[in-house]
């Protein structure tokens, strides 16, 4: 049975075990500003090839890398384009998923990207769990495809909740709905951001933090 903690109890024995667990392979439920994830260690293919499976996720659909902060990006990608690194910087922490240039296998890491990858930088307090974690993780919402999201524990199906090492409870996500999707490569050729996925964050915040 899968074992689920809650953050509030968390020893440092815990974090050494949950810690040990991603290093080994294993998926975690862990949560987020925005809702709960089922995560890996980015550098373990047969982990993320894992989730795929257990979500039963299209391979043309990426997952999401969480990072604990800009320069944590920039080191696995330090060729960004000064208007993206800048935007990265404007944007992150929030709930956003930003979308970069990224070459498949740079790091070890393949996440279906096709040339790109999300990136997210969770904001504290949920974000604080993310310092005690080894990483990048890849992540992406804690379902089935193509069912809702889930802000609470209780919401996520059995069968992904027993395929993983750990759960880590935290109540409930405060945000409640998927962070928003944007891409930022038009900014590498001088144009706009887009968005792909609207979500907790409009665009008129997110032009708002660019200054435009």
């Amino acid at each position: 049975m899968t074992e689920i903690l809650r953050q509030q109890e968390m020893k440092p024995s815990d974090w050494e075990r949950l810690s040990a667990s991603l290093n080994r392979g294993e998926l975690a439920v862990l949560p987020s500003d925005t809702v709960y994830g089922l995560g890996c260690l980015a550098t373990i293919p047969r982990a993320i090839e894992r989730i795929y499976e257990v979500k039963r996720r299209e391979q043309k659909k990426p997952v999401a890398l969480v990072f604990t902060g800009a320069e944590q990006i920039l080191t696995l990608v330090p060729e960004l384009p000064e208007t993206i690194s800048s935007a990265l910087g404007r944007l992150l922490p929030g709930p956003i998923t930003a979308i970069i240039p990224f070459d498949e296998g740079t790091g070890g890491i393949r996440v279906h990207g096709g040339g790109s990858i999300g990136v997210r930088i969770i904001p504290p307090p949920a974000g604080d769990i993310y310092l005690n974690l080894p990483g990048p993780l890849a992540i992406t919402s804690a379902n089935l495809s193509g069912q809702a999201d889930a802000a609470a524990i209780e919401q996520i199906p059995d069968e992904v909740l027993d395929t993983c090492g750990f759960v880590l409870d935290n109540g409930s996500c405060g945000q409640a709905i998927p962070s928003t999707v944007v891409d930022l490569r038009p900014l590498a050729e001088g144009g706009t951001p887009a968005i792909l996925r609207q979500g907790s964050m409009d665009l008129m915040e997110i032009l708002e933090r660019l200054g435009s």
